[in-house]
């Protein structure tokens, strides 16, 4: 399945002449751009002319919004994804905005995302992080210095501090570089609240000039030395937003939701081992959602998947696509079969239709999914996994067997492993799963190490006919392939 259209991701940041801390922030949170989207390069922009200036004369060049989108095109990039990495829709953004318009017909789409401070749900989160991230001692307070801005969207940083007051934390004050609330604002409110002693850390992508020299500097104008004046007690944490995964987490959930535009998403949607009942809350609410259901087939018209599904949520009025699956080792045979279905489901997510496509188990273990959710994101299209409960969870469960505790080691390995020894001789827990046509050879070998006291093999888990039986106990005939022995 060819790319459809070559895409690439543009991060604006305002810059910072810190090379360390540029690399700790913008420099981590591009390359957390580049592990969550693979297929699609990750370029650099700045929107600071004098940044930008300082790094051409350190012989670093880094284009601004209008250069890097040039480049872009020319490169023969005909989707770009524009995530700017700014807390307010303030000046700076406006600007990136009108710069990107410019170039909007050079692209067969261009989308633009929000600064990290946008949504509702974004301010919560940042204020729940700062206000559980920074350990407090008894009678000290938690300031976070802004940069601040004269536009409108400055009262943001108003609407930070109210998530604070309602959330109960009356130990976290904000104040701002060049704007409102300012510092004497804050020292106001710290000596109201009866605090003497101050956690001072900044509220900015990247720990810059304002935090090493406006906020923790030693100069007599510093945030730092004009607390220290007041008699406050002062210790700084000098490190950026950037700096820090959750806060990355923030942006790179915006920017799916930036790739989501105007296309289809595929699901990759976990329904458990077999009882409708371990079905996760979202995998339903997915289900409910996606018009389109990829149901996975095998040979004899075997749709299990889906009959679980049918119990826990209702499908009417859902289109079914089926996708089947030959039962074979062949590579060849396997990759033309993911293509075609990755084809298929193409022509739905082109016409904006989300698709689910279901899977036994935890998708994320020995799932076909992964080959088909892979040929989808390389083809452009935005994929997404719904976790599952994988069916050695359910095992331990109803034998009353926990699978590891303390410091013991779990191991998943495919019954079909041709060497079993270099993982039977270590310690801990062994997990052998797809052991249904490998049962027999598999009893022998167990057998032979004399471990088949410590195994139990449990065939059709959560389905019609489970059972859970000693590895050197009798074994129905014709096991099936949802057979998984379990080694403590």
């Amino acid at each position: 399945m060819e790319q459809r259209r070559k895409r690439g991701i543009l991060a604006v940041s305002f810059g910072t002449s810190y090379e360390e801390s540029c690399r700790r922030t913008i420099g981590a949170l591009e390359e957390d751009f580049a592990g969550v989207f693979p297929y699609m390069p990750v370029k650099r922009a700045f929107t600071s002319a004098i940044i930008m200036r300082i790094w051409k004369e350190r012989g670093v060049e880094i284009s601004d919004t209008m250069g890097a989108l040039a480049g872009m095109a020319e490169e023969g990039i005909e989707e770009v994804l524009i995530q700017p990495t700014h807390l307010l829709a303030g000046e700076e953004y406006e600007k990136l905005c009108a710069q990107a318009e410019g170039f909007r017909e050079r692209f067969r789409r261009m989308e633009i995302g929000v600064p990290l401070l946008h949504e509702e749900e974004d301010l919560e989160c940042v204020a729940s992080f700062y206000a559980s991230r920074f350990s407090r001692e008894e009678g000290e307070a938690l300031v976070l210095m802004g940069h601040g801005s004269r536009h409108e969207n400055n009262a943001v940083y108003a609407r930070l501090q109210d998530i604070w007051n309602r959330m109960g934390c009356k130990d976290v004050f904000l104040g701002t570089v060049e704007a409102s609330p300012d510092l004497e604002e804050v020292i106001k409110q710290l000596r109201e609240s009866g605090y003497r002693k101050v956690v001072l850390t900044p509220l900015m992508l990247v720990a810059g000039d304002h935090a090493h020299t406006d906020m923790a500097g030693d100069g007599p104008e510093s945030w730092k030395s004009r607390l220290e004046e007041q008699g406050f007690q002062v210790r700084c944490v000098v490190r950026g937003m950037g700096e820090y995964p959750e806060i990355r987490g923030l942006y790179i959930r915006h920017l799916q939701k930036l790739e989501e535009k105007n296309t289809g998403v595929l699901y990759g949607v976990s329904v458990g081992p077999g009882d409708p009942e371990l079905i996760t809350l979202k995998a339903v609410r997915l289900i409910k959602e996606c018009p389109v259901l990829a149901v996975p087939r095998t040979k004899g018209e075997n749709t299990l998947a889906l009959s679980i599904v049918k119990q826990a949520a209702d499908i009417r009025g859902k289109e079914i696509v089926y996708t089947d699956f030959p039962m074979t080792r062949d590579k060849e045979v396997l990759d033309k079969n993911y293509d075609r279905i990755a084809g298929l489901l193409a022509e739905y997510l082109e016409k904006g239709q989300n698709v689910a496509m279901l899977n036994i188990g935890d998708i994320s273990i020995y799932s076909t999914f992964s080959y088909v959710g892979e040929r989808a994101a390389r083809a452009g299209f935005p994929v997404r996994v719904c976790a599952g409960v994988p069916c050695f969870c359910d095992i331990a469960a109803k034998t009353g067997k926990p699978l590891v505790s303390g410091s013991q080691v779990l191991m998943v390995i495919p019954a079909g492993k041709e060497a079993l020894d270099p993982y039977m001789e270590l310690e801990g827990t062994k997990v052998l799963m797809k052991s249904g046509g490998k049962l027999e050879n598999l009893r022998r070998y167990l057998e032979e190490k004399g471990l088949e006291d410590r195994a139990v093999i449990a065939g059709n888990c959560g389905l019609p006919g489970e059972h859970f039986l000693p590895a050197s106990g009798e074994i129905p005939e014709g096991s099936s392939y949802f057979t998984t022995v379990v080694v403590k």
